[in-house]
């Protein structure tokens, strides 16, 4: 018991002393370096396509990133990491992109757009000024018609599904 104890301490002491290898990817496409995880925030620099760059941190859909000593935030979906299975690092890298969340939610962006959840939904209510002002947008079927015609475009009937296909 002893002997498993002092190898747990040995091994601990020698993980702390070798910190991790860094995660590295490369931009998918040319954009800009953001000084904040905003999509308004200030440019802090260019990043060119396939632009190698080591990852610093996350922050919802956005990853803080190193590329040639200029640090900046790119939006997630913008990224690929290293996805080298061949070596620990690699399969680190792979594990990691997995865990990329969003905020404290937990759960996994996928899309880089955020949605309603679930709370938003039961928490809904209706506006009745919105319903007014919706009721004032429709036009007459003539007018789309004319204007979808002076836009060029061809009406095409489509049948109703009877349920068997």
């Amino acid at each position: 018991m002893r002997f498993a104890c002092a190898l747990t301490g040995i091994l601990a002491s020698c993980v702390a002393a070798f910190p991790a290898a860094a995660e590295v990817g490369a931009v998918i496409r040319a954009g800009d370096l953001k000084a904040t995880p905003f999509i308004d925030a200030a440019t802090s620099g260019p990043v060119a396509a396939n632009q190698p760059v080591t990852v610093l941190s996350r922050k919802g859909g956005w990853v803080q990133v190193d590329a040639n000593g200029k640090t900046g935030w790119v939006r997630m979906l913008n990224l690929r990491l290293q996805a080298d299975g061949s070596s620990a690092q690699g399969r680190a890298n792979a594990h990691n992109a997995s865990l990329l969340h969003t905020n404290s939610s937990g759960r996994t962006v996928t899309t880089g757009i955020k949605g309603l959840g679930e709370e938003d939904l039961r928490n809904a209510s209706v506006d009745p000024a919105q319903l007014a002002k919706l009721a004032t947008l429709p036009v007459p079927p003539s007018e789309a018609s004319a204007n979808a015609s002076a836009s060029g475009l061809v009406e095409h009937p489509v049948n109703y599904l009877d349920g068997k296909n």
